[in-house]
């Protein structure tokens, strides 16, 4: 008799086709569950991801925007600069002081989510060096003065031919000036500007590093070569360089005198100051009135700042202003950048 094959020892029993289905089936549905996992998680890597670019373009256009309003506020700044100075031609226009509105030294105001920070400098403060020019008929006078700031600082006084070589338009070569074959054979070489200077950095190109660095503060570069120094304005240190026999203690007695009394009326008023007494002072070169002014400005919208140096001239007949020159790219820390909340 034979035996079962089925009960037969030592053999397991083959499973039937329907185990062998139901095997299949789950495997399969258990890669679909494992495809569908990786496409969830794929898909939230994605969507995480485009949340986070989506921030960020939405984070930079807000600070384009932030940007862009600061150098509103920047310009708005200048504006209300144009006005203090406006309304000053109207309250006074004999006479331009330091006791002045437009004179104080941080002008603050808020506006919504930040504000501005002015400063208004008056250029005929100090020397413009396009008055070295030939189309200046006190040009010899500007010279004299130019020698005593170069002997006060212990400065070359030769180095005022390096101003009038760059300035006039002729190539003859002074005895201690230079003009385009000097400077054509420089490493970089480059010609002489032949024309007033438009900005006192102009002078870096002429000057070597140390006469430049000492000279730069006391000097101003304007549009008419005829412009005169303010004597209501002027520091002690320009003061004393109007006679090479006059002390820097003299000179700011003078300021401290003039400063007191809310500037002089008149220039004579100036040189009769006992200071000055005996001493040839150029009277030429001096007034009362200013027509140049620079205005610093930093503006703050939210988080973004802007800088801007603008450069006005002011018309002395009517008060007018025009800005002749904007600079966006320079920041200060000559004055405070203090600024109220304005609602942030």
């Amino acid at each position: 008799m034979l035996k079962d094959p089925k009960k037969a020892p030592g053999k397991m029993p083959r499973p039937s086709a329907e185990w062998n289905s139901l095997r299949q089936r789950s495997a399969q549905r258990g890669v679909a569950l494992v495809s569908m996992l990786l496409l969830v998680a794929l898909a939230t890597v994605l969507a995480s991801t485009i949340v986070q670019d989506q921030q960020l373009v939405i984070r930079a256009a807000g600070t384009h925007l932030d940007r862009g309003q600061a150098k509103q506020y920047a310009l708005g700044g200048e504006e209300l600069a144009r006005q203090i100075l406006h309304k000053d031609y109207l309250d006074g226009p004999e006479k331009d002081h330091l006791g002045e509105k437009w004179a104080e030294e941080n002008l603050t105001y808020d506006f919504e989510f930040g504000g501005v920070n002015l400063k208004i400098i008056d250029l005929q403060a100090s020397f413009n060096v396009n008055t070295l020019s030939e189309g200046n008929p006190r040009r010899s006078s500007s010279r004299a003065f130019f020698s005593n700031l170069t002997g006060a600082l212990f400065l070359d006084p030769g180095s005022v031919e390096l101003f009038e070589d760059w300035i006039d338009e002729d190539s003859e070569l002074r005895p201690n000036g230079q003009e385009d074959f000097e400077y054509l054979s420089l490493e970089t070489p480059y010609r002489a500007g032949n024309s007033l200077l438009s900005d006192v950095s102009e002078a870096a190109l002429f000057l070597d590093a140390e006469s430049f660095r000492v000279l730069k503060p006391y000097l101003v570069s304007l549009p008419s070569p005829s412009s005169l120094l303010n004597v209501n304005t002027i520091g002690a240190p320009i003061i004393q360089m109007l006679n090479n026999e006059l002390t820097l203690e003299a000179a700011k007695s003078i300021a401290l005198f003039r400063d007191s009394e809310e500037g002089f009326d008149t220039v004579e008023e100036f040189l009769q100051t006992p200071e000055l007494a005996g001493l040839r002072i150029p009277r030429e070169l001096l007034g009362i009135q200013s027509n140049f002014f620079e205005i610093r400005i930093i503006a703050r919208y939210r988080e973004q700042f802007s800088y801007l140096r603008s450069i006005l001239y002011r018309d002395s007949s009517g008060g007018g202003s025009l800005i002749l020159r904007r600079d966006f790219s320079k920041m200060f820390n000559s004055f405070s950048q203090s600024f109220p909340d304005g609602g942030d």
